[in-house]
């Protein structure tokens, strides 16, 4: 996925090679940085856990002879571009006038295109106004080629890139959008030309807020938006030049397509008749006949895996730990990726970019204690060269392993999560919950600033996926509706007392923490269970449901009303006896509430609120907001300040 309003197909792709074989035996780790990058041999501080990481991406050349590399130079990015052999640059793009590179594409054997993103304004973190800047590897031909600063039609538009169209190396499929106050404008496909920036009209969508699916042959298909009553639609046209149609409306329950096959007869979708976890299918589009691929009863795919236009070779899936289903065993990218992961002892392996050759791919491994570490394999001589790892100063003996569990609720459902211990002491201990935000996310098996620094610090620290959480299906996701305050925490507290149980966590020293949703989840589990908690930490949260209707983001959306109907239930009584802000009376727990002066989808006023119902009956509480920060804080500084706060507010009422 390019964009979160697109869908995109592998246009890096690997040539078959009938010789080429995979032996695990034969991998061998050649470990050397390109880049000289020393750090202390000691032990994890708050500080390392405050910063952003220093290399962000790296992606190789199609013809693999440059290397670029998206680096965090003293909180600001800069795009590094080096000769693949000797490691020399030829280029550097850094930040310049208030603006930085963001996430970047390259297009053809010299050129990338990059998503700017703008350093001023009023908050901390970079925004993205759909300008897009190209430039060559040894910095010739730099031109802003679309959005507003550009010199063509593009005037007040955004663009986002859909698909890189692997046989066209002069142009880009990108998405385009106006900027209006109105969030129901109509999004376009245009043909963009990547040295001069012309563009071509190819489609516009029949539904706000899409998704585009491109053919193999660089023609949008498949779109997918939401309507004004918060409904997925899809539409789907046959060839290029048809109209836009309906499809899917014989399917019961789901539908997602996610890539074509070769000749475009075929597409690979996500599909669940039942409510369950989606599976993967082959979809005939002639015929209508489908095959299903794959299915797990718990999860649905995290991603696909896809080595040519008409391969689909594996796919992923977190149910505790993650796992890799190889649909083809013959396939050779599939050797090579159950090889890698094999050498790498069963850690998240992700490839960033091939050769179109097949020769050379960059990798990307990560895990729980390995924040991402890139490298560069040569498929000819089996060796892996180690480019840069994301976060260099920490190491994995200095971070704790996360361990999944899992429970069944009184109702019946599975409940997952991960339970991370500090490297000393193994039980009895003061213990974090830490719900995610979402609701409509999930916790996984990976890295995480937060809970890394909790366990450095001294405490286990408890994740669950409760009810409302996505990846386990509609069925499961729709649990939480209308549930915000009560079954989803009822999950919280079930997976809080399994702790106990275990022996992990002391009963008598447990706080709550938690960000955006967890943040409300935080404070309601603390009014739910008063005796359980010694303290709740709410980050960005919302405290007053009701002013979901008319504080936020949520509410400038077309379909926002009737998506808090939807999850919310209408009954505004419920809504206020599920919202902390008119429940202080039940609370004991010392409360710390954390935000963002400038937060849009949480606002301010929800902490205010919180804060004066607080004041009024005498309840003790720490304050901390930050002006030009968000939706949770981006400077560093404030990070750090933020996070020192956190563990001495921990050290103080439930102690290490």
């Amino acid at each position: 996925m390019i964009h979160n309003n697109t869908w995109r197909r592998d246009s890096e792709l690997l040539n078959d090679n009938d010789n080429f074989k995979f032996n695990l035996s034969k991998i061998f780790l050649v470990l050397f940085f390109f880049m000289s990058t020393s750090f202390a041999m000691q032990a994890a501080t708050i500080e390392d856990f405050s910063r952003h990481p220093q290399y962000l991406n790296i992606k190789i050349s199609p013809d693999g002879k440059h290397i670029a590399a998206l680096v965090n130079r003293d909180g600001v990015n800069a795009l590094v571009f080096f000769e693949t052999k000797t490691s020399k640059i030829t280029y550097s793009i850094s930040s310049d006038r208030g603006e930085q590179p963001g996430e970047y594409y390259w297009v053809n054997n010299e050129r990338v295109i990059i998503q700017v993103e703008q350093l001023r304004g009023s908050l901390e973190q970079p925004l993205n106004f759909g300008e897009l800047y190209a430039v060559n590897y040894d910095g010739s031909k730099r031109k802003m080629i679309y959005g507003y600063r550009s010199h063509n039609s593009s005037s007040g538009n955004a663009g986002f890139l859909l698909d890189l169209l692997p046989d066209d190396p002069d142009n880009v499929l990108i998405i385009t959008q106006k900027f209006s106050r109105k969030s129901d404008v109509l999004a376009k496909v245009d043909k963009l030309n990547v040295y001069n920036g012309k563009g071509n009209y190819v489609t516009r969508a029949p539904i706000p807020y899409s998704h585009f699916l491109v053919d193999n042959a660089g023609i949008p298909r498949f779109v997918a938006g939401i309507d004004e009553n918060a409904k997925q639609q899809l539409f789907y046209i046959k060839e290029k030049g048809d109209k836009w149609q309906r499809f899917g409306e014989e399917f019961e329950g789901t539908f997602t397509p996610v890539a074509f096959s070769k000749n475009n007869e075929n597409v690979y979708a996500l599909k669940s008749t039942d409510g369950n976890a989606e599976g993967l299918y082959k979809y005939n589009l002639v015929t209508k006949e489908e095959t299903l691929l794959f299915r797990s009863e718990l999860v649905e795919p995290t991603y696909i895996m896809q080595s040519s236009l008409n391969e689909i070779y594996g796919l992923r899936i977190d149910e505790d730990y993650p796992r890799y289903i190889y649909l083809d065993e013959s396939n050779k990218d599939a050797q090579l990726h159950k090889a890698l992961y094999g050498a790498f002892k069963s850690d998240s392996i992700d490839i960033t970019s091939k050769t179109a050759d097949k020769k050379n791919i960059i990798v990307k491994v990560s895990s729980d204690r390995n924040p991402g570490t890139f490298y560069l394999f040569d498929t000819t001589t089996m060796t892996t060269k180690h480019l840069y790892s994301q976060v260099p100063w920490l190491k994995p003996n200095d971070l704790s392993p996360l361990e999944p569990f899992r429970l069944t609720s009184p109702d019946g459902l599975t409940i997952n999560g991960f339970i991370t211990l500090p490297k000393e002491k193994k039980a009895n201990l003061p213990t974090v919950i830490l719900p995610h935000g979402g609701p409509h996310a999930r916790d996984y098996w990976q890295y995480d600033p937060q809970v890394q620094m909790l366990a450095n610090a001294g405490y286990a620290v408890v994740q669950v996926n409760f009810r409302g959480s996505t990846g386990y299906g509609k069925k499961f996701m729709e649990a939480g509706y209308e549930n915000w305050g009560t079954k989803i925490q009822d999950d919280i507290l079930l997976a809080t007392k399994y702790a106990i149980q275990q022996g992990v966590a002391d009963k008598n020293k447990i706080c709550i923490f938690g960000v955006s949703f967890g943040g409300y989840s935080a404070l309601q589990s603390a009014i739910k269970s008063p005796e359980l908690f010694k303290c709740a930490i709410g980050y960005a949260g919302v405290y007053d449901l009701p002013m979901l209707y008319e504080e936020g983001d949520i509410e400038s959306f077309k379909w926002g009303d009737a998506y808090l109907d939807k999850t919310l239930g209408t009954d505004k009584t419920k809504q206020i006896e599920q919202s902390p802000v008119y429940n202080v009376d039940k609370l004991k727990a010392a409360v710390l509430l954390i935000h963002g002066e400038d937060d849009e989808r949480a606002p301010l006023e929800h902490a205010e609120k919180l804060r004066d119902a607080l004041d009024e009956k005498g309840h003790p509480y720490e304050w901390l907001t930050k002006n030009k920060e968000g939706h949770g804080f981006y400077d560093e500084d404030n990070i750090l300040e933020a996070n020192t706060k956190i563990l001495s507010f921990l050290e103080k009422y439930i102690g290490t």
